[in-house]
């Protein structure tokens, strides 16, 4: 029922190596899925987060042919209350595909969200539970990265050609690979970037071309500046452009030196600097082997690195000083097992440019496609949210950024 509030069944332990409490904020009694890192999803007052899920069984899927990317099924989306862990039910009768949480996002206060749902984009107001659809985008584009600064005027999202897949009979159901990757890069589907006027109701189409554009995010202060990418083998392309609407013109962030640097998971930091995972090799028949965490301004200019010790993190992002990180992989040391077990709280050292990785908890999800971790901090960078399929199905974590009780060593 629309505006029906759940109370989740909420679990909680101690981490077995740094003492931190880890609470499920959902009841394992469906799949949860929260937004992508790069959109918008908790609140700027860090109450509430939204999430898709299918534990109610209420969606109604009009196109059951409609393309799905890392595809885990179809949910409704809910209001998630940080502190009570009450979710009220926010539509009804939708079909918002999961797996990959790039379909729906949160307005920065709380009080609106955005979501692709049955070939279309809707807005709905969190507390009247009122919808409108926005417009109407057919299953022949796959829907991707919703997007919104400090700006509620305007939001952001790109569209990417979908064309039948000869080679994702291959790809092993939930497997870390994406299906028919490589074919789609070298497909060169059209694309287009969009940003949407919610004050006028009326879109425009940023860019587009024939290449996978994805991972659409607009700069938080300024609505006219955004940062899209190239999807594709990361070492093949050049990946991370900006767009600058008043001057109708995109660029390149950096020039990529193809084959020799790797450049990938791009987002803004909430100053508004683009902050990537970077990977770098002498030849390309040679694997990498220096990995840093990038971050440089829209414009290109003060590029830093900071190079990791042993293995990098494969998703990162920033807290509001933006001098420490949080992401879902913990090396620390080279013959460390299964570091991709942990969550790793990142300390970034101007003095040396390193950056200095310690364990903070076990996220223990599965690595599959539609698990990834995805952590987040919260606003005032004192709790991290986070996915993990470590109790079968999907759901969401939190613990608090407790630096003093992270490891730096075993």
């Amino acid at each position: 029922m629309l505006g029906k509030c759940y109370k989740m069944e909420r679990a909680s332990w101690k981490d077995p190596w740094t003492g931190v409490e880890v609470i499920r904020l959902t009841d394992n009694k469906g799949n949860y899925d929260r937004p992508y890192f790069t959109s918008p999803q908790v609140s700027a007052d860090g109450c509430s987060t939204i999430f898709v899920s299918d534990f109610t069984g209420t969606s109604v899927i009009q196109n059951p042919d409609a393309p799905a990317i890392g595809k885990i099924g179809f949910g409704e989306l809910f209001l998630l209350d940080l502190e009570t862990g009450e979710a009220r039910k926010l539509t009804e009768g939708e079909a918002i595909k999961m797996g990959h949480g790039a379909h729906a996002m949160l307005r920065p206060d709380g009080k609106k969200a955005y979501y692709y749902s049955n070939e279309a984009l809707k807005e709905v107001d969190c507390e009247t539970l009122e919808s409108r659809m926005l417009m109407r985008i057919p299953a022949c584009y796959h829907f991707h990265s919703l997007s919104m600064g400090r700006d509620p005027r305007y939001l952001a999202f790109s569209v990417v050609e979908e064309f039948p897949l000869l080679t994702a009979c291959f790809t092993k159901p939930g497997s870390q690979e994406t299906p028919g990757s490589r074919e789609r890069y070298f497909g060169e589907p059209r694309s287009f970037v969009f940003r949407y006027d919610l004050q006028k109701d009326k879109a425009e189409v940023v860019t587009g071309g024939h290449a996978r554009l994805t991972h659409v995010s607009l700069h938080p202060e300024d609505p006219d500046r955004l940062l899209y990418c190239h999807d594709g083998p990361w070492y093949q392309v050049q990946r991370m452009w900006r767009a600058d609407m008043r001057a109708d013109r995109v660029e390149p962030v950096i020039a990529q030196q193809k084959g020799l640097e790797a450049i990938g998971h791009e987002f803004f930091t909430p100053s508004g600097r683009v902050g990537a995972q970077y990977s770098y090799r002498y030849k390309p028949d040679m694997p990498f082997f220096q990995f840093a965490d990038l971050f440089v301004n829209l414009d290109g200019s003060g590029q830093e690195r900071f190079y990791y010790p042993y293995q990098r993190t494969k998703h990162v992002s920033v807290g509001p000083d933006e001098t420490l990180g949080v992401g879902d992989v913990a090396a620390l040391s080279a013959e460390m097992k299964d570091p991709e077990r942990y969550l790793s709280l990142i300390w970034y050292r101007v003095e040396d440019h390193r950056a200095e990785v310690s364990l903070l908890c076990a996220h223990d999800a599965s690595g599959s496609k539609a698990a990834h971790v995805h952590p987040v901090f919260t606003p005032d960078g004192t709790r991290i949210l986070f996915s993990s399929d470590r109790d079968g199905q999907l759901n969401i974590y939190m613990v608090e950024a407790r630096k003093e009780k992270a490891l730096r060593r075993l």
